[in-house]
Order: C-alpha cells, then structure tokens, then sequence
C-alpha cells in the first residue's frame, strides 16, 4: 500500500484542533477525502493556501495505523473569490457540504465538475439561491440520488408536507425541476428564473434529509433566511 499518495481537490471544509493542526475536507475527481495539516494555525505555518474555496494540488502520507493521513506539500492551484459574501456563503457552504457528502469514488468524476461550476455561479449570479438550487439538484443526480419524477419518488416532492415529509411543487415547479435534471446547465438556469424557488428548495432539502442525511450547513440557510 503506497504511503504517500498526490490529489487535487477544493478545500470544502477546516476544523481547527487543539496544539494548531487542522483538519481539511476535499472534494476532488477522485472523491471526498480528508487530511491533518500540521500547525497549519500557527504563527510558521503556510495556512494562507488552505482556506475554504481553495484548490489545491497536494501530498498527503499515510501513517500506519493513523485514520486521517497527513499533508506534506500543497500548491494553489486557483481559488474561487466571492464566496465570502454574507449572501452567497451560506449557499457556498451547502453546496460544498452536500458535494463531500455523496462524492465516492465511483460518482466524483462528474460531482467534481458540477460543484465547482455550481460555486463559480454562486459567486457571481444576481441570485446566488437560484444557482444553488441547479446544483444541489444536479449533484444528487450525478450521484446517482435524484427523484423520480414519474413513479413513486415523487410522493417526496407532491404530497402532504405534514404526513409524507415531502413539498407540494405544483406543475409549474415538476417542470422546473424536470429541466434542471434534464437541460444543460444555461438552458436548466433559464428555466429556473420564473420557477417558484421557495417550493424547489424545501423540496430539494427534503429530498437530501431522505437520500443523504441532514447536512449541517442547513442551519446556515435558515438561519440566513436563505431557503426563502
């Protein structure tokens, strides 16, 4: 088993830790991975190339018996900009979240694409919501995740919110959704903007609560008034 391996990925996720390390979460073509980076915090340490948003070319080694390998080398790549702003971060986050979720090895080739396009559209579209809502759909289905529009799934998205757990989308919002999953990304954003967007969001994390769990940048919506 080789020890060092070499990937490139966008950092989606820090968590500082006691004593200066850190703790990394990418999302890259070869799928969601994590690593320590050494006192990344401390004062020596070259953390300006490990921030949120960032993509990187980098070096990790595994140490027998550690569960989280360590990151010997990085290299900046590029980095979106943007993001930051109170409006788009809750939706950046949310994106990245559900993206190292549901990004195994089998699906990253083609999670990884959507994702950074889909934050490159946060950063800049008028309405950072509206992109956020064509990726969020357009990952869950190159995970393999997406509704069935025709048969039984859809009980998740038209039925009685309080017995079902599902969002009543009307016509309107089907054939929104339906273009999303469907059309090439331009066409899929043009067919989004008069779409009922509130309806599509609740639908679309009511569907991710059902087929991946509760993501914890959730709270970071509704707190923002974001999904509204």
């Amino acid at each position: 088993m080789e020890r060092y391996h070499t990937l490139e990925a966008l950092v989606v996720g820090r968590k500082a830790m006691p004593g200066g390390d850190v703790i990394l979460s990418f999302v890259g073509p070869e799928g969601a991975s994590q690593a320590v980076a050494r006192k990344a915090m401390r004062p020596s340490g070259r953390s300006g190339r490990l921030s949120l948003f960032h993509h990187l070319r980098f070096q990790v080694y595994q140490k027998p018996g550690s569960d989280l390998p360590t990151l010997t080398q990085a290299e900046l790549v590029g980095r979106l900009e943007g993001l930051e702003h109170p409006q788009r971060f809750p939706f950046a986050s949310f994106l990245a979240e559900l993206a190292f979720r549901v990004a195994s090895p089998e699906v990253a080739g083609r999670v990884w694409p959507l994702l950074v396009s889909a934050l490159r559209g946060v950063a800049k579209h008028p309405n950072p919501r509206l992109v956020a809502i064509w990726g969020g759909w357009r990952i869950l289905k190159a995970a393999g995740l997406a509704p069935n529009l025709s048969g039984e799934g859809t009980h998740l998205l038209d039925g009685d919110l309080s017995t079902r757990g599902g969002v009543y989308l009307g016509l309107e919002g089907l054939e929104a959704l339906a273009a999303v999953l469907r059309l090439p990304g331009s066409e899929a954003i043009d067919a989004l903007q008069e779409a009922p967007l509130d309806r599509l969001m609740q639908a679309l994390l009511a569907h991710i609560r059902y087929t991946v769990g509760e993501l914890g940048s959730m709270v970071l919506l509704n707190n923002s008034n974001a999904v509204r």
